[in-house]
């Protein structure tokens, strides 16, 4: 009998079918528990099937903390959109400051290409050094200043002052330029005044030049204004307590108040400190020291100090005979009177010469000293008169219009222009230079005209002379070369307008003499009668009514001049401000 083996018993849970069911309940998860008072349902309406997985777990949130949750969930997407914003955003913000970039870089080229055109520079200069001249010169241009509509002087003064101490620095821009040796020239309250800058070229003393008689201009409009430390205001004189202004104005709103006294520094050197610094220093041409010499008088004579004033413009003529090619000046002209002797010889009357005695007479005249200012004047149209005539100026070759020739001249740097001449050549007679001689005529028919007194036949002559003058202008505005520079043709209506208006004032003088002449002969009497009977009576009746009609036509003909003046400014400010570049 085999004995049976022992049964093993498995548990039954283990040996049930995957799919068998079970009749215990589930455990809820805890993402799908509701409370169980949220399955009350109203008795009106048939309960709706409570499903645990869509409802949250046993710890129930409320509705704001729902919405927190929900505010800082992000999702994937979202994720990756964020993500991908952000890099879009870096890309296109690089992407435009470098663009904006360029743009700024190519902007200021280009503005300074257009003003190295405009206002040429020395080659040999630095980089910094021309911005800061082309700059300065850019300024000047009163167009160019949109808020003031006149050149701001104290931006350009700081420009060339920039300019300038680069330009006197051995280490950048001033190597080769000396100290005068012992023995030069010394200013009082100035020290040794002017470099020895003749190892320098052409080019750099003529820019330095400008630089100097910029600054210059720029000083004679910046006299009394003051700047702080800082120099980042600048306070005009009349917002400056001092001995001629106890009562200083009030600054407008927006500009801070001007500083202490102590605190105060001038915005700009005394003007001769620029003008003697060309007159002492070594290298510049004699043109460019007459023009300081007179600049300098010019404001001495603006400043009311006519000793001083004249004492600069004997030196302006004492720089002139200096460039003679005879070391004897007395056949030429006489050194007491500046009068131009009627034998000089052509060559030595020079363009200097002439410069230097116009401008001595023409201070003698606004002085009242007419018996010294007459000869001279006379003198200097003689010997402009005389003078030989200039040779037939060639027209400059027109320029390459084509695409290559213009990507070219972009390319390439401009040549700097030829420089002007010495002054020291001899005189010669050009076209352009009719307006000269109107102005001459017309200073020597007032004087004339000015100091006749009673003597009829002067006074005659004196009118001639400036109906001469008008007509000479007017001939000149109608040349070739006085049409094709705007400037000569603006002079030439200028001499033209300033001689109207004296023949005006001329022909005033006479018409009211002549009315005064025939009031006193139709005045009663028996010897009025008798006159009348032989016909003076109606001959001083046509003397006036010829006087008034030419003093009437006078006037008519200056109003029409100044008609066609303004409009023509007019319209020049017009095509300025029309354009982004004004130079």
């Amino acid at each position: 009998m085999r004995l049976s083996p022992p049964r093993i018993h498995l548990i039954r849970r283990s040996l049930r079918p995957p799919n068998a069911c079970t009749l215990e309940p589930p455990v809820p998860r805890q993402f799908s528990h509701k409370p169980p008072r949220l399955l009350l349902v109203s008795h009106r309406s048939s309960p709706r099937p409570q499903l645990p997985f869509l409802y949250p777990s046993a710890q129930y949130l409320s509705n704001g903390q729902t919405q927190i949750l929900r505010l800082f969930s992000i999702s994937v997407n979202h994720k990756k959109y964020i993500k991908e914003v952000s890099r879009l955003t870096v890309k296109y913000t690089i992407y435009i400051f470098l663009i904006t970039t360029c743009f700024s870089i190519a902007s200021l080229g280009i503005l300074s290409e257009r003003q190295e055109r405009a206002f040429p520079s020395p080659h040999e200069w630095s980089l910094i050094t021309r911005f800061r001249f082309r700059r300065g010169k850019w300024w000047e241009v009163p167009e160019n200043n949109e808020e003031e509509g006149f050149p701001n002087w104290a931006r350009l003064y700081d420009e060339y002052q920039h300019a300038l101490k680069r330009l006197e620095n051995r280490t950048k821009d001033g190597v080769g330029i000396v100290e005068q040796e012992e023995g030069g020239s010394v200013v009082p309250g100035l020290g040794r005044a002017g470099y020895d800058v003749t190892a320098k070229s052409e080019e750099w003393r003529q820019g330095y030049y400008e630089v100097l008689i910029g600054m210059a201009r720029a000083a004679e409009r910046l006299e009394g204004w003051v700047t702080d430390k800082s120099r980042r205001n600048i306070w005009s004189p009349e917002f400056i307590a001092s001995s001629s202004n106890p009562r200083p104005k009030a600054t407008p709103p927006g500009m801070p108040v001007p500083p202490e006294e102590h605190l105060q520094v001038p915005a700009a050197d005394a003007p001769e400190t620029f003008y003697l610094r060309i007159l002492t220093s070594k290298g510049f041409t004699t043109h460019q020291r007459i023009t300081a010499a007179l600049g300098y008088a010019d404001w001495l004579s603006f400043k009311k100090l006519p000793d001083s004033a004249e004492e600069m413009y004997r030196w302006g003529l004492d720089i002139a005979l200096a460039g003679l090619p005879t070391p004897d000046p007395s056949p030429t002209i006489d050194p007491k009177t500046a009068v131009l002797s009627f034998t000089a010889p052509k060559d030595t009357i020079t363009p200097n010469l002439v410069f230097a005695t116009t401008n001595l007479a023409t201070f003698h005249a606004s002085q009242g000293n007419v018996t010294s200012a007459l000869p001279i004047l006379i003198s200097v149209l003689r010997a402009r008169l005389s003078a030989s005539p200039a040779p037939q100026s060639h027209p400059d070759p027109p320029q390459d219009s084509s695409l290559t020739g213009t990507l070219l001249s972009l390319l390439a740097e401009p040549p700097y222009p030829p420089l002007p001449p010495t002054g020291d050549e001899p005189l010669l007679r050009r076209i352009e230079d009719r307006c000269e001689e109107a102005a001459l005529k017309t200073y020597i028919g007032e004087i004339l005209f000015a100091t006749a007194g009673a003597s009829s036949a002067q006074r005659a002559q004196g009118l001639s002379w400036v109906r001469d003058a008008v007509s000479t202008s007017k001939i000149a505005q109608s040349l070739d070369p006085v049409v094709a520079s705007p400037e000569r043709k603006k002079k030439c209506e200028q001499c033209e307008e300033v001689g109207l208006e004296a023949w005006g004032k001329m022909m005033t003088f006479l018409a009211a003499e002549a009315r005064e002449k025939r009031d006193a002969a139709n005045a009663g009497g028996v010897r009025n009668w008798v006159a009348g009977l032989w016909g003076a009576r109606k001959g001083l009746d046509e003397a006036v009514e010829d006087l008034e009609g030419e003093e009437e036509g006078v006037i008519m003909r200056l109003n029409k001049l100044r008609g066609r003046m303004l409009r023509e400014e007019y319209e020049e400010m017009d095509r300025k401000f029309a354009r982004t570049f004004v130079f």
